[in-house]
């Protein structure tokens, strides 16, 4: 069972050169799967009764063109069932010609709210099965970027944690994305990211981006936590030029 949803792309969802944003991009898609885990019995609300909760845990994004400022498109979704731990989804955003410009396939885990502990979701018979998969692959796992650059921690703001109260998943690319100064945004655009996310950070963290730079097109890029040194996340960009 597939889930779509016509959305245009207004003014808020920008970024500077008129097209779809990184974030917005993202916020849909998160925004899509929680509606769609809904419609099948297994969204925030259901599992919230079970003291269970959704986590995003990997993503893969391919984006052949982004949607113009005012441009109407479709995004759709599926989920592509379970191995036991991960849940599988993935998306396209479909132009109004039916050309597919941006496609994507994400992990989920569902934890226990007291324990922390992943749920078996194959134990579940209502699941749904595996179906159509728009890569033939999961999103894998990102290695962590080397640098010994000096790193700027900055104080996580109110409006970057969710109703979990952890850091919102959006917030970290934002975060990635704003690491990057105006003269290289003017030069590359982003065309591909897989993103593996790690811990979840809190309201008094304090956190900075570590970023190598493994040739012109490809970057590793992670977000540290300074009381102890660990990467929240970890993700590599695939860069094309503008």
């Amino acid at each position: 069972m597939k889930h779509s949803k016509k959305l245009s792309t207004r003014s808020f969802y920008i970024n500077r050169f008129g097209k779809l944003s990184t974030s917005f991009m993202f916020y849909q898609m998160q925004n899509i799967a929680w509606e769609h885990a809904d419609i099948l019995g297994f969204g925030y609300d259901n599992l919230k009764k079970e003291q269970q909760f959704w986590v995003l845990s990997r993503l893969l994004v391919k984006i052949s063109r982004r949607p113009d400022w005012g441009e109407d498109f479709t995004l759709e979704t599926w989920s592509r069932g379970t191995d036991g731990f991960f849940a599988y989804r993935d998306y396209k955003f479909i132009d109004g010609n039916g050309n597919t410009i941006i496609e994507g396939t994400s992990s989920w885990l569902v934890l226990n709210l007291k324990s922390k502990r992943i749920v078996r979701l194959n134990d579940n018979k209502n699941f749904p099965v595996y179906e159509e998969s728009v890569f033939g692959l999961n999103a894998k796992k990102v290695k962590s970027p080397k640098s010994e650059s000096l790193l700027y921690y900055t104080p996580v703001l109110f409006n970057e944690i969710d109703i979990n109260q952890h850091f919102n998943t959006g917030r970290y690319l934002e975060r990635i994305i704003d690491s990057y100064d105006f003269p290289f945004h003017e030069k590359n655009e982003l065309i591909e990211l897989e993103v593996n996310f790690l811990k979840e950070g809190m309201s008094n963290d304090k956190l900075a981006v570590k970023k190598e730079v493994l040739n012109e097109n490809t970057h590793l890029c992670s977000v540290i936590r300074q009381s102890d040194d660990e990467e929240l996340i970890k993700a590599r960009l695939g860069w094309g030029k503008r």
